[in-house]
């Protein structure tokens, strides 16, 4: 059982700062974590380091948030999207209580600021009239964090978090709502979910569901602390070896290039051939997102294609080009080399 802790931001700020380079995944420039702690405290989520106590056991809940956020709004350029995607789920059980991602949501809205949602929980669909309404005049995303297809599995590795069924279900109730919706396989985890028929089952299974889009990463294991959860994770699953991972990590946060490489490809050859798409499509975020905002996406989305398709450099420079259209300091020369150069001349107006 959790604990609700209630408790006031004060001085304390809502937002993070602006992100130096955007969030390809999220489309982010902002996130907002509504809670801190989580009830569904999947053992794999690395948010188990930033908690001096376990994720699940206490929840902190901020009552002036809105009333924070709205203050901030004020310095947020209108076309940078929010992700409220950190830390914690914003539809766990205590929202039935507190109802303060309604009012966040209610706050953005007034503002007709762009902002996603990443929650497993079909509570979204609560406030699926007020997640049109800000779609319509703004732009309002709804992912959901699926790591595998398998309900029994899903079971073993996110037991209080709705079945994967469930969740899809979800994402097609508001993708009939005219709201744009995304899945995050996040994280691939080795010898655990990223057998190949699993991964294809399961990107199969979102595009049954006709979700908009898919994005994935892999499991990122940051310190010992983390270490000691994954190998306790992997016990109860099955007999693996702590050798495989050690061998696979090689004394890094996250898996060798070439384990990455393979699976990218293996799993944008899958999205294609099902005509999904591995990112969110330019026509979600096209004029609705600031221009320089709009322009950095393009080029990482093509930078991410091309580094999985085997063009190394070309993506390098793509997704500088990005970092430097997103801060504003666009060099003509370096954008007329882009095979994007038309598209982002004409999202920039130049």
């Amino acid at each position: 059982m959790a604990y609700y802790i209630r408790e006031m931001l004060s001085e304390r700020p809502a937002l993070s700062p602006r992100r130096p380079t955007i969030n390809e995944f999220f489309l982010s420039s902002y996130t907002l974590s509504i809670y801190t702690g989580c009830e569904l405290g999947c053992p794999y989520c690395d948010s188990w380091i930033y908690q001096e106590r376990p994720l699940n056991e206490r929840i902190y809940v901020p009552l002036d948030l809105p009333q924070r956020l709205a203050a901030e709004l004020r310095e947020v350029d209108r076309g940078d999207l929010i992700a409220i995607t950190a830390l914690s789920d914003p539809y766990q059980p205590a929202e039935q209580i507190y109802r303060l991602t309604r009012q966040t949501l209610q706050v953005l809205a007034e503002r007709e600021q762009p902002c996603l949602l990443l929650t497993k929980s079909a509570m979204v669909l609560e406030d699926k009239p007020l997640l049109q309404r800000m779609n319509e005049r703004s732009l309002a995303v709804v992912m959901t964090t699926l790591v595998t297809a398998d309900p029994h599995l899903s079971e073993r590795l996110e037991g209080k978090a709705p079945s994967p069924a469930l969740r899809l279900e979800m994402l097609r109730e508001l993708k009939r709502a005219g709201v744009p919706v995304g899945v995050a396989i996040v994280p691939i985890i080795p010898y655990v979910t990223d057998r190949h028929t699993a991964l294809l089952s399961l990107v199969k299974a979102c595009a049954d569901a006709q979700v908009d889009f898919v994005v994935w990463d892999y499991l990122h294991i940051s310190n010992e602390q983390h270490w000691i959860r994954i190998n306790e994770l992997l016990a109860r699953l099955g007999n693996y070896p702590v050798s495989y991972y050690r061998d696979l990590y090689r004394d890094q946060p996250t898996v060798n290039p070439i384990y990455r490489q393979e699976i990218d490809r293996e799993l944008l050859d899958r999205c294609d051939g099902l005509g999904l798409e591995a990112r969110a499509p330019h026509r979600i975020y096209a004029g609705r997102l600031a221009p320089r905002n709009e322009a950095a996406l393009l080029l990482k989305h093509g930078a991410f294609r091309d580094r999985v398709q085997g063009r190394e450099l070309v993506a390098l420079k793509e997704r500088a080009l990005a970092d430097q259209v997103y801060a504003g300091t666009i060099d003509p020369v370096a954008l007329r080399e882009s095979s994007l150069y038309p598209l982002v001349r004409e999202v920039l107006g130049l």
